[in-house]
């Protein structure tokens, strides 16, 4: 997922820098960042009270919460990329790239690893930490073992999944945008365009393993380069100024919601698991994404993305994505917090949530205040 604290990507077409008042610090994608976070939080949240407390309907309401990932995945393209293009003629390109988001993404992902390994020694019969070694979770395979293994691998860990899909991006992307020249990358981004969900296509044919579809990087690598291929459109001598596609975008928007309505009208599912999502709902569901950041950038939308409470959700989002499934996973899935409900289910869903909102608010501060943005002072070293 983007992990930035704050954005700090200067569009490089002057059209795309008009569209967002000349600043190089775009607000409105702060605000992407935190609808991503809020459909992620929404979906986990539906999923725990469908199972815990009875209530299927909650989650036919928040099922769709996982498109918040694929969100998170688009905007990752988008930033990386553009810090990536803008950087090309700068001294340290690799050593600057690779600091800054090892001080951005490491703290916390490697200080949630050892909580784990703390609460293991602590609690080894809480039940809920999978079947796979943690070792897998610090060489940032986590989709990978969970492609072999099924979900509930790494149990409170398995939505470091996507962290290792995008970290296994940054391995590989920089050198991509470093050797070709922006034609060539684009040409590249839109051959994993359509790459990706032709691979998935096979593979929902041949195999009846949907987790594997859903974690893998070649199979999700669309949505990535479908922020990357926005990012490269938008800068260079023939860039597209990005108010021209504000129109576009809003039908196509348009016209992806309806047909992604269809298709889970059609087959009863809100997951991302029915063969249609599988195969083109994820690269619409990419697309989607593409549309999102276009309209934050240069419509009137963007003042919804700018509201305070959109931006404080995105400054927190990557704290609230690492927290939230380790918590949550105990307060509503464990035995331990079973058998302290009580019989009074009404009671017990609002003491839950309460325990779940107000837990996580303070992992999350703390994470921030005395680790996170501690490091990010940092990066003023790799500028």
């Amino acid at each position: 997922m983007a992990t930035s604290g704050s954005i700090s990507v200067a569009l490089a077409a002057p059209q795309a820098q008009a569209a967002t008042h000349g600043s190089s610090h775009v607000r409105a994608l702060d605000g992407i960042r935190g609808l991503a976070i809020l459909l992620v939080l929404i979906y986990h949240l539906g999923n725990s009270v469908a199972v815990e407390f009875g209530l299927p309907r909650a989650f036919r309401v928040t099922g769709l919460g996982w498109v918040g990932v694929d969100l998170f995945f688009v905007l990752s393209g988008f930033l990386i990329t553009g810090i990536l293009y803008d950087s090309k003629g700068n001294s340290h390109y690799f050593k600057n790239f690779y600091m800054r988001r090892a001080l951005r993404i490491f703290p916390l992902y490697f200080s949630a690893l050892l909580f784990l390994l703390l609460l293991r020694t602590a609690w080894p019969s809480l039940g809920l930490y999978g079947t796979s070694s943690d070792a897998w979770l610090w060489a940032y395979l986590t989709n990978v073992v969970m492609a072999v293994n099924g979900a509930g691998a790494f149990g409170l860990m398995d939505h470091f999944w996507s962290l290792a899909i995008e970290e296994q991006f940054y391995l590989v992307w920089p050198f991509v945008v470093f050797s070709l020249d922006r034609a060539g990358a684009m040409r590249v981004a839109f051959a994993m365009c359509l790459v990706a969900p032709l691979l998935r296509i096979l593979l929902a044919f041949t195999t009846d393993n949907s987790i594997a579809i859903y974690v893998l990087s070649p199979t999700r690598m669309d949505a990535l380069a479908m922020g990357a291929l926005l990012a490269l459109a938008t800068r260079g001598q023939d860039a597209v100024d990005v108010r021209t596609l504000v129109r576009p975008a809003a039908w196509t928007a348009l016209g992806v919601l309806m047909v992604l309505m269809a298709i889970v009208a059609l087959s009863d599912d809100v997951s991302a698991h029915s063969q249609a999502m599988q195969t083109v709902g994820l690269s619409l569901v990419a697309l989607l994404g593409g549309t999102a950041i276009v309209l934050a950038l240069a419509s009137p939308a963007r003042h919804l993305f700018e509201h305070g409470v959109m931006r404080w959700f995105g400054k927190y989002s990557y704290g609230l994505y690492v927290w939230h499934p380790i918590l949550w996973m105990i307060i509503f899935h464990s035995g331990w917090a079973r058998s302290l409900r009580g019989s009074d289910p009404t009671q017990a869903l609002v003491l839950s949530l309460v325990a779940a909102i107000g837990l996580l608010l303070l992992f999350v501060m703390c994470s921030w205040y005395l680790m996170e943005s501690q490091f990010l002072k940092l990066k003023v070293k790799f500028q």
